[in-house]
């Protein structure tokens, strides 16, 4: 009797893991019956599959799968000795019965599988005549085990794709992803074929070791390209979709990144709200509790007490999308974006997600109205979850919502309301929504049962907290507390007393300690008075502030000040340090020609009330602030319609000294010293907002025909119409019926009308369109050209200065810490959006393929996301779909050359494209791009599309082209 052979570890390891892997995928309830299953019960269940589409009138000739499973039946006699006292082998087919019943309620789906595993029969035919000698030879057995392990891959990415929630739904935008997978599984399995026919054949063990190890070798590579390729592909359609929804992270990643610092600074204070019994419910992952109201003052840690519990559920593996309302972020607080912001964070969970919207949304021109978003959230949410069979948990938190308005409040709560509810969760996905914010009348109405945390409630925690706030910040004073004798102590009842001061606020407590950092005392007793002496009230604290900056300043100094916190509270956006000290300078100069900026120390005079975050804006300590600056009883009060004048003024004076400076003959090393001592930083603001401010200022009941912004502006139009600009608009390019309706308040003057219409069809959607349609023909420089002498070109060339300074290490005049400071904070202005409107049209990209990326993304016109695709950009739906099934397809069909009279025939290795598709061709110095090959020898002739019959080409009139 012959011995069993010797069978190799390697091969038993393989196929273990693949086994186990398979196993872990498959939910017990889908995989009882795997074990037992058989190939006969597999064929059965197949007969009574195709019946069941015969019923339905749905056959797709299941007869391609005979091959596969007759390959199956002798490949598990070769692998039973692999697989002898295991239950691994019934796994290679049990698995079939229940992905093709799933899947056959989808009839294009179901057709994709059936082809895939059609595809596996083919690689399976050789082992119907091979020999169980050859098994004694343990790479041939790593061989076979390899066959398993694709075999049981091919089950596991089919078993996801059509187990995730609303897989059909995602199957048309998907597929092209999946697809790839399979399309690596099927290949690595013909290699492996044909390893096993030259060793059955030839048994050649070097050549045999050699193919081996290139196939080794090519599988690593193959799966590290696919893994590449998916990331490439999906950053680009993210990229776009974001750009689709008319929103960026910026403000969000600015609002959360100074919450978090402010945390991570004094880590401990927040503790005590993971203790919270309702808060321990919310974060469990179960069904309780799936609504919450986190209610607080002003000041009372209700942010950093939100962000706090988004990193306790993210460190548990939970995926927690989140949005932070800020009266220093206009936008924020609009319902739109807030539901925007969550999408993004939805598609950055799954990338599967963004590949729909993106076929659904970009690719179907869709637009991205309130209606549509609402219900994108919705079908998001309901699909976000990948893992059969299991409920998936998302925790949604809202904070600061008492800042919007009350419509947008009562919409959020009644999308809360909705996607919170059991209904919703009958999905597979479980969310659960914490809102935070202050009270307001909206709130109080609609959150009445929900669950309420009441800081006011929780006065014990929060003084603990506090205390401890405290005693780490006076822990940094302590060489400063030690010279006027205050020990252990002191400090404690420092601390106490700080502590009940604050009452609860946080706020409070920073504001106190920065009181008593910047105060001179020479003892204890001193210290502690001044801390009795302190306001009661928060807003009696600022009273207290402001009247201590504003005390030891002459009025021109106060102006001053009240002009930074204007410019603060005000801003179209949050300023960062240096466009906020830009922005002075022009408030405060009327010339153009000056040449100093304004000195920072002005920011330092404006006290605790303002701070410089992370990413250098300049805000306020709190949202309070500003509230309390426009409520204020004195003759330092702020208010909105009081600055459109200054702010517009300043706008229009940066444009015009940018076109002495830009345009005019002053030397090039004093442009380039203006540019980064900052001067300029202030340039794309008001090259975005400027005519916003006219018109605002023109609506408004103070406007007069003789105010300086109307002087100012008048002068900056007749000077632009005076250089003749060379740009001109199409005339299809139409004006928002709106916006048209606003312009005409300018008729009174008609040189700053025809340049504010002209600034707006330049930067409109459609004139986006029509310069992506131009450089994807002519030369860049050209399409540059066309903009000179307009504010658009003027930008142009502020910004063609920054990358030229940029690309230098040393400037005359300039010291190596200032010019690393300009690199550090202009980088972003050196390319910006020319779309009007978007966040990042004053807050760029640091390269010039992200920003057209983005720009692209804006457009009706479609781009080919397929990795190394190099195709130009597409008019249409229709267009990107023939352009993907021509040339991406698995089976492309080949495209016969057409003959014209008795030409020679052309190689038909060739395949070139039919007439209709020259335009789907990119050019490139004048040459055509046809399957990976540049024919030159066309140049002339292919421009002509479609062919005509009067320039019918021939070889022969190819080669004199």
């Amino acid at each position: 009797m012959p011995l069993k052979p010797a069978l190799s570890a390697l091969a038993k390891q393989t196929i273990k893991t693949a086994f186990e892997e398979l196993e872990r995928t498959f939910t017990p309830a889908d995989s009882r019956e795997f074990p037992v299953t058989t190939l006969d019960h597999v064929k059965k269940a197949m007969l009574n599959i195709e019946n069941e589409l015969a019923a339905r009138r749905s056959l797709r000739h299941m007869r391609r799968l005979a091959p596969f499973l007759k390959g199956l039946e002798h490949y598990a006699k070769v692998m039973d000795i692999l697989c002898n006292g295991t239950p691994y082998l019934s796994w290679i087919w049990a698995p079939i019965t229940l992905i093709l019943r799933i899947a056959c309620e989808h009839v294009e789906a179901f057709d994709q599988l059936i082809k895939g595993y059609s595809r596996i029969g083919d690689t399976l035919t050789r082992f119907e005549i091979l020999d169980h000698t050859f098994l004694r030879d343990r790479d041939f057995q790593q061989t076979l085990s390899i066959f398993y392990a694709d075999i049981l891959q091919f089950h596991k990415h089919a078993y996801k794709f059509v187990r995730r929630n609303s897989w059909a739904l995602f199957f048309s935008t998907s597929w092209g992803r999946f697809q790839r997978r399979f399309d690596n599984i099927i290949e690595d399995l013909e290699y492996h074929a044909e390893l096993i026919d030259k060793e059955a054949v030839v048994r050649n063990i070097a050549e045999a070791r050699k193919i081996r190890q290139e196939i080794r070798t090519w599988r690593e590579d193959s799966l590290e390209n696919i893994r590449q390729a998916d990331e490439q592909e999906a950053s680009r359609q993210f990229t776009h979709v974001v750009s689709w929804l008319g929103d960026d992270e910026s403000d969000q990643r600015s609002i959360l990144g100074s919450i978090l610092s402010e945390a991570s600074e004094y880590a401990g204070t927040c503790h005590w709200i993971l203790k919270h019994s309702q808060l321990q419910s919310w974060i469990s992952k179960k069904p309780d509790t799936s609504f919450v109201w986190l209610l607080g003052a002003p000041g009372s840690g209700k942010s950093i007490l939100s962000t706090q519990l988004m990193t306790f559920i993210e460190a548990g593996g939970g995926f927690v999308a989140s949005h932070y309302c800020s009266d220093f972020y206009a936008s924020s607080t609009k319902y739109e974006k807030i539901i925007g912001s969550l999408l993004i964070q939805l598609l950055r969970h799954d990338d599967e997600l963004a590949t729909y919207v993106y076929q659904q949304c970009v690719v179907g021109k869709k637009s991205p109205s309130l209606l549509t978003l609402d219900r994108l959230l919705r079908t998001l949410l309901s699909s976000v979850s990948s893992e059969p069979c299991q409920t998936k948990y998302i925790w949604i938190v809202i904070d600061g919502l008492d800042l919007c308005d009350e419509r947008e409040q009562s919409a959020v709560i009644s999308l809360a309301n909705r996607i919170s509810s059991k209904n919703a969760s009958s999905s597979g996905v479980m969310c659960k929504i914490l809102l935070s914010g202050r009270s307001s009348p909206t709130l109080r109405q609609s959150l009445r049962t929900v669950p309420t945390i009441s800081l006011a409630e929780e006065k014990l925690h929060l003084a603990g907290a506090i205390k401890y706030y405290v005693s780490q910040r006076l822990n940094r004073l302590g060489n400063d507390l030690r010279q006027i004798n205050i020990g252990p102590t002191e400090v404690q009842a420092l601390e106490e007393k700080v502590t009940r001061k604050a009452d609860g606020m946080f706020l409070y407590a920073r504001l106190a300690v920065d009181y008593l950092s910047r105060g001179i005392f020479v003892s204890s007793e001193e210290i502690m008075k001044s801390v009795d002496e302190l306001p009661k009230s928060l807003a009696e604290f600022y009273e207290k502030i402001l009247a201590q900056t504003l005390i030891p300043q002459d009025p021109r100094s106060k102006m001053r000040i009240q002009s930074i916190f204007e410019w603060i509270a005000f801003a179209k956006r949050p300023l960062k340090k240096i466009e906020l000290l830009s922005a002075m300078t022009f408030t405060f100069q009327e010339d153009p020609e000056f040449s100093r900026l304004a000195p920072s120390y002005m920011l330092d005079r404006c006290g605790p009330l303002i701070e410089e975050r992370q990413d250098t804006t300049v805000t306020f300590v709190h949202t309070s602030v500003k509230e309390f600056l426009q409520k204020s009883s004195t003759n330092f009060a702020i208010h909105e319609s009081d600055v459109l004048h200054k702010h517009g003024a300043a706008a229009v004076t940066c444009l015009l000294s940018g076109m002495n400076v830009f345009w005019g003959v002053l030397e090039e090393t004093e442009k380039h010293r203006r540019v980064i001592k900052g001067i300029h930083a202030f340039h794309p603001y008001a090259t975005e907002h400027w005519i916003d401010y006219i018109l605002s200022h023109m609506e408004s009941a103070k406007s007069t025909s003789g105010s300086g912004l109307i002087d100012l502006s008048v002068r900056l139009a007749e000077e632009l119409t005076s250089l003749k600009p060379d740009l001109t608009i199409d005339g299809t390019i139409e004006l928002d019926p709106d916006l048209r309706a606003r312009l005409e308040i300018m008729r009174l003057y008609p040189h700053l009308h025809d340049i504010a219409k002209m600034t707006f069809q330049s930067r409109s959607l459609m004139s986006l369109e029509l310069k992506f349609l131009q450089k994807e023909s002519e030369d860049l420089t050209k399409t540059a050209s066309s903009a000179r002498h307009t504010l658009t070109g003027l930008l142009a060339t502020y910004q063609e200065t920054i990358r030229l300074i940029l690309s230098r290490t040393s400037c005359p005049g300039i010291t190596p810490d200032e010019l690393e400071t300009f690199k550090t904070q202009i980088r972003a202005s050196t390319y910006t959006c020319q779309l009007r409107t978007c966040p990042r049209a004053t807050n760029g990209f640091e390269s010039e393929e992200a920003c057209r990326e983005h720009e692209m993304a804006h457009t009706q016109i479609v781009k080919c996301t397929f990795p190394t695709c190099h195709y130009p950009a597409f008019p249409s739906k229709q267009a990107l779909e023939n352009h993907l099934r021509r040339v991406h397809s698995q089976n492309s069909p080949r495209r016969s050359i057409r003959r014209v009279n008795a030409s020679p025939p052309i190689q038909a290795s060739l395949q070139i494209p039919s007439p209709t598709d020259w335009m789907d061709i990119p050019r490139v110095s004048g040459h055509r791009y046809i399957n990976g090959v540049y024919f030159p020898i066309f140049a002339r002739a292919l421009d002509h599309s479609p062919v005509s019959d009067n320039h019918k080409w021939t070889s022969a009139s190819a080669g004199r082209d």
